[in-house]
């Protein structure tokens, strides 16, 4: 793509960062807008914008029209994501609304592993733009069969609240933004402590508005209730873990490994075999245990893949790597439905699409702070590794080569036989920084689930099924997460 557009490293990251960071900003509002004008409209509309960004990516040539169609594209993500899980939450009767709520969080995840494979076996035979083929042919099939789909809203219809959605913007916006950059120019820079100071002033204001509005876009009490807020928090952290750890492996594969596009895809694709199956059953397992013993868990068994990682060395294995994804798409999944099923549980029915933008929301913070905290963290200790290295190489070289494993290959190439220590050294130091993030991410999971251990409620809090929803200011603490 860099060499087909011409765009630079800055360039390619806003093509990647700008559909998340467009889409986790518009969440909160498009809920609102399905929960007020229908959510399946609202869907219709998500899949119209999605299909004509995916036109339009086969098309552009430049890196500036290809940012603004993948901003596009996230609009349109926006659009379509809170409005597929309400419309099952808000028209399935309650005896099947579990088992919906495990189907698609299986679909979702389903689509998440696969994605990169998928993307992965097309550009092994094509161009780049072959890796939106898949989603223009999806959001065609969909629209089409969408007018069978039964639809739903609020029938009070109340008023929209602007200033409350263009806070939630702002907030969610300002925090992925900084998340995203974070990786890129630390946590000291001063950018990104800007980014962060506007997202939690923007926060706060929207707490304010919430706290007035007769008709608040989201209550923000509802945080008070320990299920929904574990629920949220768990959600952010297991996919922190697991966008962190494909941003680990993958480039491990190609650059320490030498592996293929392909091949690198398939350590992740095998977290499909344990998260699938177990969101089958983690419904009745939370029934079984509760929230607490499951969302706990769930974050061990992502310290468990975590601690299996650290078993890499320069040469692989690679079996180590399938070790390790297994137990943490096991835990992904653990928590998922619960946590999924706690969110949309202690809301009011008239506001399923807002408990599913606070669901899809929780994802893309915890995806974008993942890529941040896993590269700032990689990059810190790789490039400390290579300080003595470099030192006597001319400046483009030596921030090069500090700069990224790949880039010290390219510049060991340069070098001839000479080059060869270089390239030895940016393995190891690359397979040590990784060890190194490993290693933290271990103790942040296990922090995660004492924190949800000390948090959650325990299981004879729970109401039993079929209980009524809550309005979203009622916030009894037996929560409806059964």
């Amino acid at each position: 793509m860099a060499r087909e557009i011409g765009a630079s490293q800055t360039e390619l990251t806003w093509i990647i960062d700008v559909y998340t960071l467009a889409m986790a900003g518009l969440l909160l509002p498009a809920g609102a807008l399905g929960d007020r004008f229908g959510r399946r409209g609202v869907m219709i509309a998500g899949l119209g914008i999605f299909a004509a960004s995916a036109v339009a990516l086969q098309f552009v040539d430049t890196p500036n029209a290809l940012i603004g169609a993948r901003a596009a594209l996230g609009v349109g993500a926006a659009l379509i994501l809170p409005s597929t899980l309400s419309l099952i939450t808000s028209t399935l009767p309650m005896d099947m609304r579990d088992a919906g709520v495990s189907i698609w969080t299986a679909a979702f995840s389903l689509a998440g592993v696969l994605g990169g494979l998928v993307a992965a076996i097309l550009l092994e035979f094509f161009s780049w733009r072959s890796a939106f083929w898949s989603i223009l042919a999806g959001a065609a099939i969909v629209l089409a069969v969408s007018p069978t789909l039964p639809s739903s809203r609020d029938e009070d219809q109340p008023p929209i609240d602007v200033w409350g959605a263009l806070a939630a913007l702002i907030c969610v916006s300002a925090l992925v933004a900084a998340f995203i950059q974070a990786g890129l120019d630390g946590w000291s820079d001063p950018k990104i402590i800007g980014l962060l100071s506007l997202g939690v002033l923007a926060g706060g204001a929207f707490a304010a508005i919430q706290l007035r509005r007769r008709y608040p876009l989201l209550d923000v009490r509802l945080f008070a209730n320990r299920s929904f807020a574990v629920a949220s928090f768990t959600v952010m952290m297991c996919f922190a873990s697991v966008y962190g750890l494909a941003f680990l492996i993958i480039p491990y594969q190609q650059v320490v490994l030498g592996d293929t596009a392909l091949a690198a895809s398939l350590p992740m694709s095998a977290t499909a075999f344990t998260l699938i199956p177990i969101t089958i059953y983690a419904g009745r397992l939370t029934r079984r245990f509760g929230l607490r013993v499951i969302v706990c868990a769930g974050c061990i068994f992502n310290a468990l893949g975590f601690l299996i990682l650290l078993g890499i060395g320069s040469a692989g294995p690679v079996w180590v790597l399938f070790a390790a994804t297994l137990p943490i798409g096991l835990g992904l999944g653990m928590a998922m439905v619960p946590c999924t099923q706690a969110i949309i549980s202690n809301v009011s029915e008239a506001k399923q699409g807002v408990a599913a933008s606070v669901n899809h929301t929780t994802r893309e913070l915890g995806t974008s702070l993942g890529v941040a905290l896993f590269g700032g963290l990689l990059s810190g200790k790789y490039t400390s590794d290579m300080l003595a290295i470099t030192d006597k190489l001319p400046a483009p070289a030596r921030d090069a080569s500090r700069g990224s494993a790949a880039g010290a290959l390219q510049v060991a190439s340069r070098l001839g036989p000479s080059g060869q220590a270089l390239a030895d050294k940016a393995r190891d130091s690359y397979v040590h920084a990784t060890q190194h993030t490993s290693l933290v991410m271990v103790f942040i999971m296990l922090a995660a689930g004492i924190l949800a251990a000390l948090w959650a409620p325990p299981k004879d809090a729970a109401e039993p099924p079929g209980a009524s929803t809550p309005h979203e200011a009622d916030l009894r603490e037996p929560s409806a997460v059964a």
